[in-house]
């Protein structure tokens, strides 16, 4: 690798660093609580081929196919062993490389692109326009919000494969060729199980191989065409393997015309947000429920809309200025035609989950900014000098206001309140503030919140479940069940429209078996669990209830039934391994313990459970070896030891338990 090469990546790393420095100790914050949290499927490496079978979110509507995304987590899981910060590292690192790859490949494509182009132009052309484009602050929900990084994942396979193709192309050895083909290839493939954005790059990359490219022979473009197609066919077989997914309940899209209208104000906001970052915020919203009613409406509301006018100017002035002759002419289609090709799937002309969100734009904002760049390429030689200081000066203004954005996501509260402030009010923003303030124990703030969400949001199924929640936790229980019990019609429609709205049920059924009348909480979670089959806390609750009741034996069945159809659910085998224990069928629990503890490479409940078990049966060298793999995975913490000294203990190996113990001391000590 040249110094020059080198140097450049050492300025990407610094200033992705740098300008995400202020997230770096951030906490877990929405989508994060169930990727990194619930979700079962990053905590172990023997989920490397089962997360192709499943969708990204396990229990909800949407349809997102990431299996790389996971493996992502992965990897952070057992780098870090779960801490936020670990995880705001790998983010800032994928969005730098990314940057770096950016530049790379601008200097391989813009000799290209540039009438009569210096080397010195070319790489000072692509070093300011991958630098901005990293150091600018729309980015901050790919990079500082965890969730967000399958778009800087995506990107960095997707450059890594453009780059190798186009190594490829010029290698002439064919086992070389060979090698680097399907090196790019499979970088291609992974960069569509990254986020389904993948597919936009592959467009552009052909983009530019049939439109742009030069100086190749039509026969050499047809093998990296067919192998582009042959990847995507991969990936549609791929994406086919999760279970179809009922789509989440909505009314009638709007009209054609309303879709158009709504296009341009999309193009208006993501324009302005480049060009002037002013106020960022996630949920952003582009329309008012009222003008959604028909084209009429929307044409009236077209008259004072600025967003529409700058999305339409924006169109006016990209196809005015590529048709102007003179420098930068190539490089100004070329940019227009890439922003065009990614804005298409987030323009609102399709249907979307929402109509505008900031990660949206990671792709698109990249020929966005070489469009600009082509742009200032026709000024006159003479002010080129004062242009490049100016575009120094309005990086570091970005860069300075990517930190400032960073520190809204410090913690959920902050991003929160910070979303409200800036704009961004919507009922899923108060509840997610709501339940924050449940998690502090200020369940009066999260009550009067709630009550204020109902009050501007009546239709919003999941602030009545949660406000139901938290008059059950303040001991109300009558208030709780107004809240809690719905109507089995009102409760199916509530579920086709927004995902989660189990807890419910579930809050009821533990109010109903508070009160004593426990053949009613059971006959709520049985139809709970027709209607929500997946969600565990549901046969968890039953399964107890049914112990308190009817013993363990009534509950094992439960429980084995959902564990032998979730392989992959930890909290499910430990159940059922405390069950067969209790039951005194201890080789049976023994096997359900050891699954168990394969699928989390830090959790030493099932070791424990094993040093338990073992113990009970009369191996005591087998108990201590469990209970010693158990320390391996926590071993900052006291009570691991303390457990293998009663285990010593009971062996009779008195001065091997106080070392243990005396471990455990100077452990407790540290903290």
């Amino acid at each position: 690798m040249a110094i020059h090469t080198i140097a450049a990546l050492f300025v990407f790393l610094m200033s992705g660093w740098l300008v995400y420095l202020p997230s770096i100790h951030g906490e877990r914050i929405w989508d994060d609580l169930y990727l990194i949290g619930e979700n079962p499927f990053f905590r172990s490496p023997v989920f490397g081929l089962e997360v192709f079978r499943h969708w990204l979110f396990f229990d909800s509507f949407s349809t997102y196919y990431r299996p790389v995304q996971n493996w992502s987590y992965i990897f952070d899981y057992w780098l870090w062993r779960g801490e936020p910060s670990g995880y705001h590292t790998t983010n800032i690192l994928l969005h730098s490389i990314s940057g770096f790859l950016l530049y790379l490949l601008l200097r391989r494509l813009l000799p290209g692109l540039i009438e009569k182009a210096t080397e010195r132009c070319v790489a000072l052309v692509s070093l300011l326009v991958a630098l901005v484009w990293t150091v600018h602050p729309i980015h901050n929900a790919a990079v500082a919000y965890i969730s967000g990084r399958a778009d800087s994942l995506a990107s960095v396979f997707a450059l890594a494969a453009w780059l190798l193709a186009l190594r490829a192309a010029v290698v002439s050895a064919g086992p070389r060729r060979i090698a680097l083909a399907s090196v790019s290839a499979i970088c291609c493939l992974l960069a569509l199980c990254s986020k389904e954005i993948g597919l936009m790059w592959v467009a552009l990359f052909t983009l530019h191989l049939v439109v742009f490219q030069k100086g190749i022979e039509w026969r050499r473009r047809i093998a990296p065409l067919s192998v582009a197609v042959g990847v995507c066919l991969v990936y549609f077989a791929l994406h086919a393997l999760p279970a179809r997914r009922v789509p989440m309940e909505d009314g009638p899209p709007p009209p054609i015309e309303a879709r158009a209208i709504l296009m341009l104000r999309a193009l208006g906001d993501y324009s302005g947000l480049i060009l002037y970052p002013g106020t960022l915020h996630m949920e952003r919203t582009l329309s008012d429920p009222a003008t959604l009613r028909s084209a009429e409406s929307w044409r009236n509301h077209l008259r004072a809309d600025h967003l529409s006018m700058l999305g339409m100017l924006a169109i006016v002035g990209v196809v005015a200025l590529c048709r102007v002759k003179g420098p930068g002419q190539r490089l100004r289609s070329f940019g227009g035609l890439w922003f065009a090709a990614a804005f298409l799937p987030i323009s609102n002309l399709f249907p979307l989950n929402a109509e505008v969100a900031e990660h949206w734009i990671y792709l698109a904002s990249i020929g966005f900014l070489i469009f600009l760049a082509a742009c200032l390429l026709a000024l006159p030689a003479r002010w080129q000098p004062l242009v490049v200081g100016l575009v120094i000066v309005a990086g570091g203004g970005l860069g300075l206001r990517t930190a400032v954005r960073a520190a809204d996501w410090v913690d959920p509260v902050t991003f929160c309140q910070r979303t409200i402030a800036s704009g961004g009010v919507s009922p899923r923003v108060l509840a997610t503030l709501a339940s924050h303030y449940a998690d502090r124990g200020d369940y009066g703030a999260q009550e009067r919140l709630l009550r204020k969400t109902i009050e501007h949001f009546p239709a919003f199924a999941p602030a009545r479940v949660q406000l139901g929640i938290c008059l059950q936790r303040q001991g109300r229980s009558e208030d709780a069940a107004t809240w809690l019990a719905v109507a089995p019609a009102k409760a199916e429609r509530d579920a086709r429209q927004y995902p989660r709205t189990w807890p419910a049920a579930l809050h009821f059924a533990r109010l109903r078996a508070e009160s004593g009348d426990a053949a009613e909480a059971r006959e709520i979670l049985r139809v709970a669990r027709e209607q929500f089959p997946e969600p565990w806390l549901l046969v968890e609750c039953h399964a107890r209830l049914l112990i308190e009741n009817e013993g363990a034996s009534a509950a094992c069945d439960l429980v084995q039934k959902y564990a032998t159809s979730h392989w992959w659910h930890l909290e499910a085998w430990q159940m059922l391994g405390e069950l067969r224990a209790e039951l005194g069928a201890r080789e049976e629990a023994l096997d359900a313990f050891r699954h168990a503890s394969r699928l989390d490479l830090y959790d030493p409940r099932p070791l424990k459970a094993i040093a338990r078990v073992e113990l009970e049966r009369g191996f005591g060298e087998a108990a201590i070896e469990a209970q010693c793999a158990a320390i391996q995975r926590q071993p900052g913490k006291g009570d691991g030891y303390l457990a293998l000294a009663a285990i010593l203990e009971s062996l009779g190996r008195k001065s091997e338990a106080e070392a243990a113990v005396r471990m455990a001391r100077g452990l407790s000590a540290r903290l």
